[in-house]
């Protein structure tokens, strides 16, 4: 698995064509050099490839994006303060933990393709089939993958070289 992160303004599609190309250099497998974005109503965005999957998320100006060989779902979120009371579904001790909660929730319905409206349901769990990990990747900011066990690079990207 391969995440990206960026601080700054870039545009999504850019970004995701952009993240592919750096992805496709890494991983051992033969892969096409131009992909298409599909997008269809109540599915997650997908490429056009088979064996290539990918989530994106932004949060407060910092963008996330995850690529896999295997399905996978990503949240990134700015800590922030909020009121318990808008989520009773949510235990938590501060709003840390309340991120760390938010983010592993939300990026296992990304994952499921579930979406949002899913969140409320009980707080997912790791499995055998399912992974989570956790990242403080930027001062006052939470993230989390959810996929299948698997290991992790990790790269930052400069908005001003997205092309």
């Amino acid at each position: 698995m391969v995440l990206f992160f960026v601080r700054g303004e870039v545009e999504s599609d850019k970004l995701i064509r952009y993240c592919y190309s750096h992805y496709r250099n890494i991983v051992p497998t033969s892969l096409p050099e131009n992909v298409n974005i599909l997008r269809e109503e109540g599915k997650k965005p997908s490429l056009d490839i088979e064996g290539v999957h990918f989530n994106l998320s932004h949060s407060s100006g910092v963008t996330m994006v995850g690529f896999s060989h295997a399905p996978i779902g990503v949240d990134i979120e700015k800590v922030r303060e909020i009121d318990p009371k808008k989520f009773p579904f949510i235990e938590a001790e501060d709003e840390e933990d309340f991120f760390k909660k938010w983010t592993q929730r939300e990026s296992y319905v990304k994952l499921t393709g579930e979406g949002l409206k899913a969140i409320k349901r009980a707080e997912p769990t790791e499995d055998e089939d399912v992974c989570f990990e956790h990242f403080d990747v930027f001062d006052g900011y939470h993230a989390c993958v959810a996929s299948e066990p698997q290991s992790v690079i990790a790269y930052e990207l400069a908005p001003e070289f997205i092309e």
